[in-house]
C-alpha cells in the first residue's frame, strides 16, 4: 500500500512536470492572454503558495535575465521577449500572480554592491541627465527589484525573486544576506550584490512612492534569527544597525527624488567594512 501511494505521488509529480513543459510562449504581443498564460504554467496546482512557488520557477527557468537597456516595455513585451532586467521580471511575475489572485506587493531593494570606479562614473552622468532617482545605483551600491507574496497558511509576507527563483526566508537570507557560501539560479547577477541596506514595500501604482520600510525586518530581525540570535551580541552589531538606519532613510528620499544618494558614498563603504567584520567575528566567535 505504501509502495503504491509513493508511486502515485510520483506520478502526479511527473505529469505536473510534463504539463509546463507544453507551456508555450507567446510569439507576438497580440496573441499573449496572460491570464491563460499563467493557468497553463500552475495547471494541477492547487496551494496559493505553492502556485506562486510553481510560477516563479517556471519563469526563473524560462526567462533570462537581461541586462538593463532603460526601455519601456510592457508586460505583453517583455513575455514576448522571455526576458528583461530585475524590474521587468519581477513585472511579469506580479502580472501573473494578479491574474491567479495570489495577493502580492513590489519591493524595490538598493544593496552594498562590489567596488566600480567605472559604475559610479557613469551613474554621476546618469543623474544630471536623470535626476536624483537614478542615484539608487552607484560604485559601491546598486538597486533590485522583486515581490513580497501573502502565504495565507503563515500569515506572513515572504520574499519571491524571480530573478533568482528564490523564495521564502530561508533561501531569501541563504542567497542575499548570510556570511556562507552563496548559489542562486544568476550567479552572475546575485554574486556582486553584498548585502541589502534598504528594502521597501512600494505602492503598487504610484511605483516612486514607498510605502513601508522592511530593512530591519530583514537584515536585523531575520538574519540574527537565522544565526540563533548571535549575531547581535557581536562587537559590530550595533554599528550594523544604526548604519542600515541611516542608509535605508537616504534610499528612501533617493527613490523619492529628493536625496541623491551618492553623497552617502562614505557611509556605504562604512557599512561595507561592518558586515566584513561581523562575518570575521562570527568565524571568530568562542
Amino acid at each position: 500500500m505504501k509502495m503504491l501511494l509513493i508511486t502515485m505521488l510520483c506520478l502526479i509529480a511527473v505529469s505536473a512536470s510534463a504539463q509546463q513543459d507544453l507551456v508555450i510562449v507567446p510569439k507576438d504581443t497580440g496573441s499573449v492572454n496572460t491570464k491563460s498564460f499563467a493557468q497553463s504554467i500552475v495547471a494541477g496546482t492547487n496551494d496559493n503558495y505553492a502556485k506562486a512557488k510553481t510560477l516563479l520557477g517556471w519563469l526563473s527557468n524560462h526567462f533570462e535575465w537581461k541586462a538593463t537597456d532603460y526601455q519601456n516595455r510592457t508586460v505583453k513585451e517583455i513575455i514576448v521577449r522571455q526576458g528583461g532586467n530585475c524590474f521587468e521580471l519581477a513585472t511579469v511575475y506580479m502580472a501573473l500572480l494578479k491574474e491567479l489572485n495570489l495577493t502580492y506587493r513590489p519591493i524595490a531593494e538598493i544593496n552594498i554592491h562590489v567596488y566600480s570606479e567605472q559604475r559610479g562614473k557613469r551613474a554621476d552622468e546618469m543623474i544630471k541627465q536623470s535626476g536624483n532617482r537614478v542615484s539608487v545605483f552607484g560604485k559601491q551600491h546598486n538597486d533590485h527589484r522583486w515581490v513580497e507574496i501573502y502565504d495565507d497558511k503563515t500569515g506572513e509576507w515572504v520574499p519571491a525573486d524571480p530573478t533568482m527563483n528564490i523564495i521564502g526566508f530561508d533561501q531569501w537570507l541563504k542567497a542575499r544576506a548570510w556570511f556562507g557560501e552563496r548559489h542562486t539560479i544568476n550567479d552572475e547577477f546575485s554574486g556582486d550584490m553584498i548585502a541589502p541596506f534598504a528594502i521597501f514595500v512600494v505602492n503598487s501604482n504610484n511605483k516612486g512612492l514607498i510605502e513601508e520600510n522592511r530593512t530591519l525586518y530583514y537584515m536585523v530581525t531575520k538574519l540574527d534569527n537565522l544565526y540563533g540570535g548571535k549575531l547581535s551580541k557581536l562587537p559590530s552589531w550595533d554599528k550594523w544597525v544604526s548604519g542600515l538606519q541611516t542608509l535605508s532613510a537616504a534610499a528612501k528620499r533617493a527613490f523619492e527624488g529628493e536625496e541623491n544618494l551618492h553623497n552617502y558614498g562614505e557611509q556605504i563603504s562604512d557599512l561595507a567594512r561592518v558586515y566584513e567584520n561581523l562575518k570575521k567575528e562570527y568565524a571568530n566567535r568562542r
